[in-house]
């Protein structure tokens, strides 16, 4: 793109706000954008950062990249906390990113049934003000997760079983629209873009803070349990029992094989949400032996604790790629590992799993000489119960329904230190991937649904949605986004398949 262009945007963006315009060369914009949850996306050099105050802001930043984008003068990334680690996906080379993490606030209602929460926010600080009034909401289940991404992407959270996706308990949005406009979208307003948001992304607008359903807190029991590699079928056994029959709606599992410095591991985060100690329904987890015990963490704490434990697993600036990507700047390693991960969603299946267990070790014994090689084979369920309480809540633009479960969303994750090593890793890790998808096809027991929250840079997330919401997704896009702005002209993020419509 010319210079030419690159000055009209930056001046005209420094004329309408030039108190949150950061540009290349000053410590504040460095700084910015260094902060990205993966060093891939701190590498994008935009051709500034916008980081807007308040909604009336963000109202005059869309309404400016409006006329940029239809003139074809550049693109433009939008940015919450900055979690998703394929770069692109929120920030940009030739184009401006729009940062939202000024927009806080984590705000109780009178009667303290919902909280109004900022998309500059974590969940560790909105359970954090939370708990000051004895309450909680259904956010995620790592506080250091922005909340933006998370929620437009369906998300995850302890207390799935008994209210659904964390999408789900979201009362409303406020979004800026293409066209600059402050709307609101709740079950009487807006209803087909309430819908759509909840697992939409940010094929829509750009959402400024949402209203989500709080609850009192209480005490949970839970934790991480690790026991010895040879456990993985008995765990997978007591995990496909416990997604068959378990009626106990307070419980929630992640089960995973793993490999580090030399040594095999198979563990269990479990939780018990009211708080019961050992309760009959995590019994069948928490009697599996041999443990290692020294190394479990089983105990009674708040949510917000058990989310900052969850968030020392990982650390931000880490090279993160895309399976489909094997380039990597040297400079940047060592210290700092590749990692990435892959999901896949089946139907919950004991001899199939085997198999993918056993694919997973064969994968490892090729590539585990890498050098600081970590590597996990995760599975997390979405039971019947789950699913019929998510569409008891008003369903998601997702649409699971609760016939298709129980399901395992499979999580896929290696991590590694060299360069010199990707090229292998990606092609062993990529052919595994692809060979799980091929076994589970010809069983007849691969899902549609990807978790949208593990999802690749290339992965088509939104066709995953079925047919009939991908209808209904493109019909509210054409109604609030008649351009198309936020699939032309914001490039970043998992997009609706259609053609392009800005011209």
């Amino acid at each position: 793109m010319a210079s030419s262009e690159k000055t009209r945007v930056v001046n005209d963006l420094m004329d309408m706000l030039r108190d949150a315009i950061l540009l290349p060369g000053t410590e504040e914009y460095e700084q910015a954008n260094g902060s990205y949850f993966s060093a891939f996306e701190n590498q994008l050099k935009p051709w500034c950062i916008a980081q807007p105050k308040d909604v009336a802001q963000v109202q005059n930043l869309v309404a400016t990249m409006r006329f940029h984008v239809l003139s074809g003068l550049c693109h433009y990334a939008i940015r919450g906390a900055g979690h998703t680690p394929f770069a692109g996906s929120a920030n940009i080379n030739t184009g401006v990113t729009i940062d939202l993490r000024r927009l806080k606030g984590v705000t109780l209602s009178d009667d303290g049934s919902v909280v109004e929460i900022g998309v500059g926010e974590t969940w560790t600080s909105v359970y954090a003000e939370l708990e000051k009034h004895g309450l909680t909401t259904t956010g995620a289940r790592v506080g250091r997760v922005g909340v933006a991404g998370f929620i437009l992407g369906g998300g995850l959270s302890l207390f799935s079983t008994r209210t659904g996706f964390a999408c789900d308990s979201v009362t409303e949005f406020r979004i800026v629209l293409a066209s600059g406009e402050l709307a609101c979208a709740n079950e009487q307003q807006n209803a087909d873009l309430f819908w759509a948001l909840k697992g939409g992304l940010n094929n829509f607008g750009i959402v400024t803070s949402f209203k989500m359903k709080t609850f009192k807190s209480s005490k949970i029991w839970g934790g991480v349990t690790y026991y010895a590699p040879g456990t993985f079928s008995q765990l997978l056994e007591k995990a496909c029992e416990f997604v068959e029959s378990e009626t106990d709606h307070d419980t929630h599992i992640m089960c995973s094989a793993g490999y580090g410095f030399g040594l095999q591991v198979v563990s269990c985060v479990m939780y018990h949400t009211q708080g019961k100690e050992s309760p009959p329904s995590l019994q069948r987890f928490t009697s599996i032996e041999p443990k290692i015990e020294q190394m479990c963490s089983m105990r009674t704490s708040t949510q917000l604790e058990f989310s900052d434990e969850l968030s020392k697993f990982s650390n931000d600036g880490l090279r993160f790629v895309t399976i489909s990507s094997s380039r990597t700047p040297t400079k940047l390693i060592p210290p700092s590992p590749s990692q990435y991960w892959a999901s896949i969603t089946i139907h919950a299946d004991i001899s199939l799993m085997e198999v993918f267990h056993d694919k997973w070790q064969e994968t490892l014994a090729q590539i585990k000489d890498a050098e600081g090689f970590i590597f996990s084979f995760g599975f997390h369920p979405l039971t019947k119960t789950m699913l019929e309480n998510s569409q008891k809540a008003g369903g998601n633009a997702a649409a699971i329904p609760p016939s298709d479960g129980p399901l395992f969303v499979l999580l896929i994750n290696p991590i590694w230190s060299l360069a010199e090593d990707d090229e292998r890793i990606f092609k062993a890790v990529g052919n595994l991937v692809s060979e799980l998808r091929s076994l589970a096809r010809e069983r007849g027991l691969l899902h549609r649904y990807i978790f949208t929250n593990y999802g690749f840079s290339k992965d088509d997330i939104m066709s995953g949605y079925g047919e009939e919401s991908i209808a209904k997704l493109l019909a509210t896009s054409k109604i609030v986004d008649p351009h198309g702005i936020f699939q032309a002209g914001v490039p970043g993020g998992f997009k609706l398949p259609h053609p392009n419509r800005v011209k």
